[in-house]
């Protein structure tokens, strides 16, 4: 095996070497070539090395999404070493947990982002005084990549209470990148959009596959950003989970040039499928799964526009052996559900530092001596044809928008809060649609209840709520803070005396009272009416200084409401103003501001509010008897 096919990056230093001046990486304000970033990352490479990066030291990436990112995990992988990805926006104390856990002594940063990095590691702040990747060419040629070498360790939320680290070997990726390769032969990756976090495993396959094949990457913040890009009209294909490409339609801002798509890490429907090939001009649509101990994905379905039925999650890659077995491991028949279990190249070796839990989850194989499957704890079955239904989950993990969450994670972290005696954690659905589900959380308060709740049985307490949700906002990453708290007696248990989680109830409706703080200037109104029809809210419980996300809406929504604010003011609104002006009275500023025009919407809430008042003065005249 050569090192660029047994590698993660070997695929892309070839195409670097080859054509130097094609784009690489387009962001917002240029484009970086394969040169570039060939070039700055090896001298990158060459200072790690000076700092004792090699096989098996994990280096951290603490980058906001910029070309610097592309570097830092390139220069890592050419050093030797492994990257651990610590997102800039993760809370401090997560940061410092992964930091300690994966053992990380070195940590390549930015000047925007340095202050963000745990304490007790070196940092090397690229662009600033003293850069890393300026220094000469005269040090230590870094040590040769083996295949079996850690190419980066990913922390996946864990049951424990604590995440847990997964170390994914070279020879995993470039096994993952061949299939890929095999898979998308036919699509266009000359645009790939980077919507991931790189602390999550599919951002690995949205960099390096095209970059393995001479295509290039479109970077962008988020999925939510992706129609503000500059280069929205290069992107040809985008990996997506399905409640953010419903935003994406639901907000009419598919690229015009999008041609492939690949769906997964949530259920995929058929009407989904059926509104991706209708209102766009996509060409094909993937259904993919695979948990991150099985590297990016282990199964692919090419989901045709003329099938019907619900999707598939499709046949075994080549990269993955998958059995459907029972409680004693014994293999099920076609047509029988069981747990799915994972073997085959792409298998981690198990978890960092977790013995017991890589025993737990990483088992024997008893078809193949010497082998070992890892326990999914997802459930399934064989389809005529050899194609794999996903049927659901066997434990308590859940996924939110995509993200894997252990709620009894979530359960661990809201029961260290002073004020919680016992919790539990559940997602709905809003409005019954699946893909905006959200975290709720079931609390019971460490005081007496019935003073609390009144004799309730529920309640709701938004200043309880609040400081709740404060403290862990500075210990989780914002995907698992609920979205809403009930608060309870007791929490529902089984005749043996275990949470029933089927038995917590549904949440109560938010009973939110009038604000204090009405809209005063029509352009507020106007932004008042505009969110009670998105939030399905009172107009009259909306103050100007609430934000979008304080009553309830996410970032997902923010499509929807970008796109409708453009159309009713007249202007180009984007999710990135949004983030901007959070509050109604700033963003209301920044409307009437932006020129001396006065938008429809306003006009239109101006003779609105006329009505009204003529209305109430008509009711407060005197009677002509």
């Amino acid at each position: 095996m050569t090192a660029s096919t047994g590698t993660l990056h070997g695929r892309l230093l070839e195409y670097a070497a080859l054509s130097p001046d094609a784009p690489a990486v387009y962001y917002d304000t240029g484009v970086m070539t394969y040169g570039e970033l060939d070039r700055r990352s090896a001298l990158l490479a060459e200072q790690l090395v000076a700092e004792g990066a090699r096989p098996g030291v994990p280096v951290g990436i603490c980058v906001e999404r910029t070309p610097d990112l592309f570097v830092a995990v390139l220069a890592t992988l050419r050093s030797g070493a492994c990257y651990l990805p610590l997102d800039p926006k993760y809370p401090g104390e997560r940061l410092g947990f992964m930091k300690e856990d994966s053992g990380t002594r070195l940590i390549l940063s930015t000047p925007a982002s340095a202050d963000r990095c745990p304490v007790g590691s070196k940092v090397l702040v690229l662009g600033g005084s003293g850069a890393a990747e300026l220094r000469s060419g005269t040090a230590q040629a870094p040590a040769a990549t083996a295949p079996a070498d850690t190419a980066y360790v990913i922390y996946t939320s864990g049951s424990t209470g604590r995440p847990k680290a997964v170390p994914v070997r070279h020879s995993s990726c470039a096994a993952m990148l061949s299939e890929a390769g095999r898979i998308f032969a036919e699509c266009d990756l000359s645009g790939v959009a980077a919507v991931t976090s790189i602390c999550f495993d599919l951002a690995v396959m949205e960099i390096f596959v095209p970059l393995s094949r001479g295509g290039a990457v479109v970077l962008v913040e988020s999925a939510v950003h992706l129609p503000e890009s500059p280069h929205l009209n290069r992107v040809t294909h985008i990996n997506s989970v399905p409640s953010v490409m419903a935003s994406l339609l639901d907000g009419g801002s598919m690229p015009a040039g999008l041609r492939s798509v690949v769906l997964g890490g949530e259920a995929v429907r058929r009407r989904l499928v059926d509104r991706v090939y209708a209102e766009t001009k996509v060409e094909r649509v993937f259904n993919g799964y695979g948990p991150t101990e099985g590297t990016v994905f282990c199964t692919f379905k090419l989901v045709p526009s003329d099938e019907s039925g619900e999707p598939s999650i499709g046949s075994p890659s080549s990269t993955a052996r998958i059995h459907v077995l029972d409680d004693r491991l014994r293999p099920l028949p076609e047509g029988e559900a069981g747990e799915l279990y994972l073997g085959g190249e792409g298998l981690a070796w198990g978890y960092l530092n977790r013995p017991g839990l890589t025993a737990e989850r990483f088992v024997p194989d008893p078809q193949l001596v010497g082998e070992r499957m890892y326990r999914t704890g997802d459930i399934g079955r064989f389809l005529p044809g050899g194609e794999l239904e996903f049927v659901g989950r066997a434990d308590h993990q859940v996924k939110v928008r995509g993200y894997r969450i252990e709620l009894e994670e979530a359960e661990s972290w809201l029961s260290g809060c002073p004020e919680v005696r016992e919790a539990a954690v559940a997602v709905h659905a809003r409005g019954g649609q699946q893909h905006t589900g959200s975290l709720v959380a079931y609390v019971v308060q460490d005081e007496p209840w019935a003073a609390a709740g009144n004799g309730e049985d529920l309640w709701s307490d938004e200043a309880l709520q609040a400081r709740i949700t404060k403290r862990l906002s500075a210990l989780l990453p914002d995907y698992m803070v609920p979205e809403k708290m009930v608060f309870l007696a007791e929490l529902p248990v089984s005749p043996n005396g275990k949470l029933d989680r089927a038995a917590l109830p549904e949440p109560p409706a938010s009973a939110a009272s009038e604000t204090k703080e009405p809209a005063s200037t029509p352009t507020e109104a106007a932004l008042v009416e505009l969110w009670a029809q998105l939030l399905d809210r009172d107009p009259q419980t909306i103050g100007v200084r609430d934000t979008f996300f304080d009553l309830g809406g996410d970032s997902l929504l923010l499509i929807r409401l970008a796109k409708q604010m453009t159309r009713r003011f007249g202007t180009r609104v984007g999710v990135s103003d949004l983030f901007r002006f959070r509050e109604i009275t700033s963003l209301a500023g920044w409307l009437d501001n932006r020129d001396g025009t006065e938008p429809d919407a306003v006009t239109e809430a101006k003779r609105r509010a006329t009505a009204r008042r003529a209305l109430v003065r008509g009711r407060g005249r005197p009677s002509a008897d």
